[in-house]
């Protein structure tokens, strides 16, 4: 196990050093000097490092503040049989029914369903979500290796993690069997981090506006006509419907190290841009879509 304290002023790594030798497994313990403010990116790279130094075949993460299921480890490492990448889903402790923070969450979880159903992959859960945190990440340690692990970003280290994994081609499996339960406080310690997400939901009336579900699903149906193209060979009509040349797909398909490197590199937003809507518009409109997908299924 590795442990790493970034910037604490208590006691925490005294204490922890002090039961270490009582431990059964071996822990390696890093701390910052405390003087700098807290760094998540750097943390959880300086806890990559000390993780890899104990030779594992893969390497689980999670924070201080959040309680992993009891069959957490296992969960991971089944579900990383058929992936590179697990992501887990986060539970809020104190996460109110009906708040905006579980609106958006059941949102967003609503749309990653409607985006498998389109742009099916082998590894996905069936059970699916749309966390991508480090709260919740396990990796196997050859991908961190070549991915060179988590950047020193004050924050959206994780996202910034997955989305490398992503275009390198590396399989991102979000498994909903994986739960981590993690602290719903307002108040941390790292500034624009998850708490003070939380507070914003916590003050403002209607959420910020969403990505307009039309413009997503643009994007998962290319990304799996990308993938189909890319197991055929075939470039012509995937360039036309990207507005690109078929020299230019064809150099990134011979650059790709797979057909799902090949997706996230070659598909960006749709030709009119990412439009941005309201919450309860693309509601509305992701319902509409979930309509017509089971008219379709009839």
């Amino acid at each position: 196990m590795a442990l790493y304290f970034d910037s604490c002023t208590d006691d925490s790594h005294a204490i922890v050093r002090g039961i270490a030798p009582t431990l059964p497994y071996r822990i390696e313990i890093g701390c910052s000097a405390g003087v700098a403010p807290p760094n998540v990116g750097r943390a959880r790279a300086a806890a990559g490092a000390l993780a890899l130094s104990l030779s594992p075949a893969v390497i689980l993460s999670t924070d201080a503040d959040s309680e992993p299921a009891v069959d957490w480890v296992a969960a991971n490492c089944a579900a990383l049989e058929g992936a590179d990448l697990v992501a887990g889903k986060i539970v809020i402790a104190s996460a109110a029914a009906g708040s905006l923070h579980e609106r958006l969450a059941a949102y967003y979880d609503r749309l990653h369903r409607y985006r498998r159903r389109i742009d099916p992959v082998a590894w996905e859960d069936d059970a699916t979500h749309h966390w991508t945190s480090a709260t919740s990440l396990a990796v196997r340690a050859n991908a961190y290796r070549s991915l060179d692990g988590f950047l020193p970003l004050s924050r959206g280290e994780d996202a910034d993690f997955a989305d490398r994994a992503w275009r390198e081609g590396y399989r991102l499996r979000r498994d909903a069997r994986v739960v981590v339960r993690t602290s719903g406080r307002r108040q941390g310690r790292v500034e624009g981090g998850f708490a003070a997400m939380l507070a914003d939901h916590d003050a403002a009336r209607v959420a910020a506006p969403v990505s307009h579900p039309d413009d997503e699903a643009w994007r998962y149906h290319l990304h799996a006509r990308a993938r189909a193209s890319f197991a055929a060979g075939e470039f012509r009509l995937l360039a036309e419907l990207l507005g690109l040349s078929r020299s230019d797909v064809e150099r990134i398909a011979g650059q790709a190290r797979n057909a799902d490197a090949f997706a996230a590199c070659i598909v960006g937003a749709p030709p009119g841009g990412m439009r941005q809507i309201s919450l309860p518009h693309a509601e509305i409109v992701l319902t509409a879509f979930d309509a017509d997908m089971l008219e379709g299924a009839a």
